[in-house]
C-alpha cells in the first residue's frame, strides 16, 4: 500500500517539477530577433519598472503604454510583458 503512495506522489512531483520548468522558459529579455520585446517575473513588485528600465536601456528606454503585468497563478508573484520604447533608432550589431 505503501509503495503505491510513494509512486503517485512521486508523479504528481514530477509533473510540478516540469511546469516549474516550463513557466522559467516562458520569460525573455528584448532583442532585434523578438522586436524589443520582453517577458519578466517579478517575485517582489506588481510593476516592476526600474527593472523593465534597466533590460531597455540599450535601446533607448521602455514604451510605458506597453507594459502589462498580471498576477501568476498559485504564486505570489508577477508576470509583465513589456516593450522598448523608439527600437527603430537603435543600430543593428
Amino acid at each position: 500500500m505503501d509503495n503505491i503512495v510513494f509512486k503517485k506522489i512521486s508523479i504528481l512531483f514530477l509533473v510540478i517539477s516540469f511546469q516549474a520548468v516550463a513557466d522559467v522558459t516562458d520569460f525573455y529579455e528584448p532583442n532585434a530577433s523578438n522586436n524589443y520585446q520582453g517577458r519578466l517575473l517579478s517575485l517582489t513588485e506588481s510593476y516592476p519598472i526600474d527593472e523593465m528600465k534597466k533590460l531597455c536601456k540599450p535601446f533607448t528606454g521602455i514604451d510605458t503604454a506597453q507594459i502589462r503585468c498580471r498576477k501568476h497563478d498559485k504564486k505570489n508573484s508577477y508576470i509583465c510583458e513589456y516593450k522598448c520604447s523608439l527600437h527603430w533608432m537603435t543600430r543593428e550589431q
